[in-house]
């Protein structure tokens, strides 16, 4: 039994090593992993070709206008085109969604960038924590196989608080059963019992004989 555990351990152990620079060592190989990249290049070019195409339009528009209408038209004109304008640049603009990738980054999101400068000891700390944890199990458990049982004497309090996980189910009852079990209770004595089997039985043996 001991064998497997090993095997699957350092498994663990170097897979974190193995994977690290295509899952998250690198930002570039991150969107590229997960096709941030191409999503993010098909925004850009969506949002680019219309806006060319908007660009050049309103040249060609008011020419011809210019040359074939007369000056008022192309005044009385030119505030309807300049509105449909904007409002074709409005939706021309907007972020399409993405073709193909599994995991969507909007533009503005740089939370892959900024997790790859988050300080050193930040990515430390979890092997330091291992570390320390190792340390203090090599102590309780093999050095002085003792020291646990006169810690929890010691800080009894604290022992019994760790012991009771932190009294999450002492509260989750107090707070969420109790309350469900009075409510159902209530619903099935008063709502069930004497609302809905009182009603039948009223007309069934009060008002069908009468």
């Amino acid at each position: 039994m001991t064998i497997p555990l090993a095997v699957l351990a350092v498994g663990a152990i170097f897979s974190g090593m193995v994977f690290y620079k295509p899952f998250f060592g690198d930002h570039h190989a991150v969107e590229e992993f997960f096709g941030i990249t191409a999503s993010g290049e098909h925004a850009a070019a969506g949002a680019a070709a219309p806006a060319s195409h908007a660009a050049d339009a309103p040249v060609a528009t008011h020419a011809e206008t210019a040359a074939e209408a007369p000056a008022e038209a192309v005044t009385a004109e030119a505030p309807a085109n300049d509105a449909a304008a904007t409002e074709g640049a409005g939706v021309n603009t907007a972020v399409p969604a993405p073709s193909r990738g599994a995991i969507y980054m909007h533009p503005d999101n740089h939370i892959l960038d900024e997790a790859h400068h988050a300080p050193k000891w930040v990515k430390v700390s979890p092997f330091i924590a291992m570390l320390v944890g190792l340390f203090m199990a090599w102590v309780f458990y093999i050095r002085s196989p003792n020291a646990p049982k006169a810690l929890a004497k010691q800080q009894h309090g604290l022992y019994q608080f760790l012991l009771n996980k932190w009294y999450f189910d002492e509260i989750y009852n107090f707070l969420i059963v109790r309350p469900a079990l009075w409510l159902g209770k209530f619903l099935w004595k008063e709502g069930d019992g004497k609302v809905i089997d009182g009603t039948i039985n009223g007309v069934a043996m009060g008002l069908i004989p009468a």
